[in-house]
This record gives structure tokens, C-alpha cells and sequence, in this order.
């Protein structure tokens, strides 16, 4: 196994400024794609589950953000579940956040590639193309080093912003909410079974911010920068949503024509200034907001990997570190690999449409379980260690944490009521099963393996112990 002090805290770059880039940069691709799909529950419904998506992730990130600094080590939510629970949760509770990156990192692909072929064309044939393409650039840019990473990041996350300014700007001397939403009649739509429907979409607009913690290692100073770069980027994302909701809604092709455009941002851009030549080329820049996203999860999937792997969750050869750069580049290719195959064999069988939806409630399903054990670890620990050193504490506390995590069963429902009807949500329902019950069985069989090695050594040492202390080994006194 790599040894565990070969962490990357000797590579330590971040600084709260670093880290707003690196959280703004992982979510701000949901502004440019995949929350439309919350206009079928009307504006109006998608404005109150915006609301109810803000003071759910509200409530998430400031408790990470104490979780981060009590426990400032690289591994997010199996760490902090490894603290509170044990190896067993802390397993689980990394293979969930775990299948959540490398999911992500598919979807990302996916999303790049149809973007591109639409504003440029193409037929989805060359949606591989575009997967290898971006992969192996992002690849070697993380690779390479990681003041590399977090320059390019914040170079990406000020462009993002660029162009969702001048998107808000331009937009504000076109609103016409009565034309575009009222006329439409799409304020509301479906009543509260809609609501509960389209709010899953809404996640888009905060999905992949808890993240942030997985940089804690390369960050000069976790205690005081981690829960700044955790906050800092979670207001900033919270403006961005409800103008972007606000904006692209209220302008021509309205709410309607939004809801069922692949590129909302690219629709408001030709609403603004023309459906035209530099409109278009204009437009292929816009995909700096989904690479923005697609290169921080792939900086924090290599992360994830490496600790997990670091402590033994995950094969060892995944802990290994460049020799020169210092970066985890084993956990880069197998994630990006892996990632890769899922797009790949899902393009091939099913479908990019239906691939997308797959991947989708996968990735969802991935993430609830991690907050649901981040959240429980949260609970735990302020419940059996008060005194623990906590540099920074959430102002919501023990209640924020407790709503939090009883709102992660309410997501999970809607989830499920949501793809109810859906051969696709059964497609991921099933693989989400299966994953983890594989997971299961690894798991039962490596600790039995290793409690049958233990006792083996025991029995053949010659100074063996008593039979109550071979018990207690195991567990049972």
C-alpha cells in the first residue's frame, strides 16, 4: 500500500481565492445546461424549487464546511464518515461519492459533445470524438502540475462569469415576463406532483460544490480557508442561479422554448444580439462554462480516488503519485478511463438521449447517499465529540445538520417519483443496486479474509494469546 504520509500537502497552493474559482468553476456548468428541465414544473414552480434547492445546499455546505476543518484531511465524505462511523460507513460513504465523480465525469463528456455538435452541426456520431478530445487535454492539464490546474480553473471560472454577465446585461433590456412567461401560461404547471417532479433539475444549479473539501490537502491553510472558499463560492452560485432562472426565462423564446432547448444560454445569447454569424461563433466559447465543470470534477475525482486508495478502500496502485509533478495521475487515467468506457458502451447500446438520463439519476443517487452519510457524520460527531477541535462551526448547527439530512430522503423521493414511469430511472436504479452489492460482497469477503489471516497468525505464533483475547480481536468482547 502507498504510504499514507505521502499525502499532497507538500504540493499545498490553494488559498481562498483558489478554492471560490475551484467551487464556483465545479457547479457553473449548471447555468449553462441542465436546469431547464426544472421549467416543467412552470417558472414559478421552478423559482420555489430553486428556493427549497438553496436552503437544502445552504444547510449542506456550511456543515461540510465545519466538517473540512475539524477534519482536515483528503477523502471528503469517507473521511468524515470514517471519523464518525467506522471503516464500514466510511467504505460505503466513499464508493457512493466515489460513483457520483467518475459518473460525473461521463456526463460532463456527453454534455460537451452534444453542445459542440449542435452549435456546430455535427451528428451525434462524433460525440466520441469530442469525449477523447477534451479528455485527454484535461487529462494532461491535471496531470501537470497543480498550480497548472487552479490557474486554468480560475481563468475558466472568470470566463464562465464573463459570459453570464454580459448574458444578464444584455438580457435586462429584453424582459418581457408577461409575453414570455404569463401569455405562455407556464408560471405553474402540474401543481405539487410537478413540483416534486422538475426539482431534482434544480440540484443543477449547486450540484458538485461539496467537493470542495477534496482539495483540503493542497490548500496553504484548510482552517481558515476552506470554510471561506466553501461560503464565498456558495453565494456566489446562489446569485448566479436566480438571475440565470430570471433571465433566460423572461426573454424570447420564453419559458417554453427554454424548457426544451439543449442550450439555454445559446438561445438568450441570439435572443440578445441576433440569431447571426458572430452569435454563432460566439457560442462555441460558451462551452467554457461546461468545461469549467468538467475539469474541477475531474480534479476532485483524482483526488478522491488517491485518498481513498490511500487507505487501503481502493487498490494501492491508485494512491501513486507522479514522479515529478506530484499530481495523482493513476487515479486521473483509471477514473477518466472508466468514465470514458461508461459513455462509450451506454452511446453504443442506448442512445445519447437516454444515456444522459442514465447517468443523470445515477450520479443523483450517488450523491444522495454520500450527503446522507456526510450529513449523519455531522450529527455523530457533534453528538459523541463536543470538545472536538473545530476551527470553524456551521451557524446552523445540530438543527441545520438534522433538516439537512431528513431533506436528503425528501430529494430521494422526488427522485423516485420523478422517474416512477422512467425505463431509464430503472436502468439506474438497478445499476446503483448492483454496484453497491458488489461493494457489499467485496467488503464482507475482504473482512473476512483478513479476520481468518489474524487468526491464523495468532494460533501459529508461539506465544499465543488466550481464546478471550482472540475474541476480542475479532470484535466479540
Amino acid at each position: 500500500m502507498e504510504d499514507k504520509n505521502e499525502d499532497l500537502s507538500h504540493v499545498r497552493f490553494a488559498k481562498t481565492f483558489h478554492l471560490w474559482a475551484l467551487g464556483v468553476g465545479t457547479v457553473i456548468g449548471g447555468d449553462f445546461f441542465g436546469w431547464q428541465a426544472g421549467l416543467s414544473a412552470g417558472f414559478l414552480g421552478c423559482l420555489i424549487n430553486l428556493a427549497i434547492a438553496t436552503f437544502f445546499y445552504m444547510l449542506l455546505a456550511f456543515s461540510i464546511a465545519e466538517l473540512s476543518t475539524a477534519i482536515p484531511c483528503g477523502g471528503g465524505p469517507y473521511v468524515f464518515a470514517q471519523r464518525a462511523w467506522g471503516p464500514g460507513a466510511a467504505y460505503f460513504a466513499g464508493l457512493a461519492e466515489a460513483l457520483k465523480v467518475v459518473v460525473v465525469v461521463a456526463i460532463a463528456s456527453s454534455a460537451n459533445s452534444g453542445y459542440m455538435n449542435q452549435v456546430l452541426g455535427y451528428e451525434s456520431n462524433m460525440s466520441p470524438v469530442w469525449w477523447v478530445t477534451f479528455c485527454v487535454l484535461f487529462l494532461l492539464l491535471n496531470i501537470g502540475g497543480v498550480a497548472m490546474s487552479f490557474n486554468v480553473q480560475c481563468a475558466a471560472t472568470f470566463l464562465s462569469l464573463l459570459f453570464l454577465i454580459i448574458f444578464y446585461v444584455g438580457a435586462a433590456f429584453n424582459v418581457d415576463y408577461d409575453k414570455w412567461v404569463v401569455q405562455q401560461d407556464w408560471e405553474y404547471q402540474g401543481g405539487a406532483a410537478g413540483l416534486f417532479s422538475g426539482f431534482s433539475f434544480c440540484m443543477w444549479f449547486y450540484f458538485g460544490i461539496e467537493e470542495l473539501p477534496l482539495a483540503v490537502e493542497e490548500t496553504i491553510n484548510p482552517a481558515r480557508d476552506m470554510p471561506r472558499g466553501i461560503i464565498l463560492s456558495f453565494g456566489t452560485l446562489t446569485v448566479l442561479s436566480f438571475l440565470t432562472l430570471f433571465f433566460n426565462s423572461a426573454i424570447s423564446p420564453g419559458a417554453v422554448g427554454i424548457l426544451n432547448s439543449l442550450a439555454p444560454l445559446f438561445e438568450g445569447y441570439k435572443t440578445i444580439f441576433g440569431d447571426n454569424s458572430a452569435t454563432h461563433g460566439v457560442s462555441v466559447l460558451l462551452i467554457v462554462g461546461l468545461l469549467s465543470s468538467f475539469h474541477s470534477f475531474l480534479y476532485c475525482m483524482g483526488r478522491l480516488l488517491h485518498a481513498m486508495a490511500r487507505e487501503g478502500i481502493l487498490p494501492s496502485a491508485l494512491a501513486k503519485l507522479h514522479p515529478t509533478r506530484r499530481t495523482p495521475y493513476v487515479a486521473l487515467l483509471t477514473g477518466t478511463f472508466i468514465g470514458l468506457a461508461i459513455a462509450f458502451i451506454l452511446h453504443y447500446t442506448i442512445g445519447d438521449d437516454v444515456m444522459t438520463a442514465v447517468l443523470i439519476n445515477l450520479s443523483l443517487i450517488g450523491a444522495l447517499v454520500s450527503y446522507a452519510f456526510q450529513m449523519s457524520s455531522f450529527i455523530r460527531l457533534r453528538l459523541i465529540a463536543p470538545d472536538m477541535e473545530r476551527p470553524y462551526r456551521s451557524p446552523f448547527g445540530l438543527p441545520g445538520a438534522i433538516i439537512c439530512f431528513l431533506m436528503v430522503f425528501a430529494v430521494l423521493a422526488s427522485i423516485i417519483y420523478q422517474g416512477a414511469q422512467s425505463s431509464n430511472f430503472l436502468i439506474s436504479v438497478i445499476a446503483a443496486i448492483v454496484y453497491f452489492v458488489i461493494a457489499a460482497i467485496i467488503y464482507v469477503w475482504k473482512q473476512t479474509t483478513q479476520a481468518k489471516a489474524v487468526e491464523t497468525t495468532l494460533q501459529e505464533s508461539p506465544e499465543s494469546p488466550s481464546n478471550e483475547a482472540v475474541y476480542a480481536i475479532h470484535g466479540h468482547v
